[in-house]
């Protein structure tokens, strides 16, 4: 609950909302997963480059390691997620958190084939496990 009361936080705040625009800009502006799979390929990027030596780069860095390696980057992507109107909760499985983000029925066809669709009273998700680098969007293994 802290992690999702977290993410809201963060997602509410204007430098992170411009951030998340900023970062999606170039994705056409009516293909919705190719928004999603940017930032989750953002943090992705974000959770594999190695840490300074000497501290804190900036607030990044401190929120993951506030948050944890385990949850910071599953805070991270549902904020920047949050922040372009998405829903988007973190949530939790033995050994981890990940991100679950509801699709539009529009979506589901163009989803890779790997990707998990989970169906709950006929709305549609999708988990986003980011704490990898290379790790295949709207795919989860078993969290360790």
């Amino acid at each position: 609950m802290v992690l999702r009361e977290l993410s809201l936080s963060l997602a509410r705040n204007r430098d992170v909302t411009a951030f998340a625009r900023a970062l999606v800009e170039r994705a056409p502006a009516r293909d919705r997963l190719a928004r999603l799979a940017t930032l989750f390929t953002f943090v992705q990027h974000l959770v594999d480059a190695p840490p300074p030596d000497d501290g804190f780069r900036d607030g990044v860095d401190w929120l993951l390691a506030l948050a944890g390696e385990q949850e910071g980057p599953s805070v991270i992507l549902s904020a920047l997620l949050l922040a372009l109107g998405e829903r988007a909760t973190v949530c939790y499985r033995p050994g981890g958190a990940f991100v679950r983000v509801e699709l539009q029925a529009a979506d589901i066809g163009r989803l890779p084939p790997h990707a998990l669709l989970v169906e709950r009273q006929g709305r549609f998700f999708i988990p986003l496990d980011a704490r990898r680098a290379r790790a295949p969007f709207a795919f989860l293994r078993a969290l360790r």
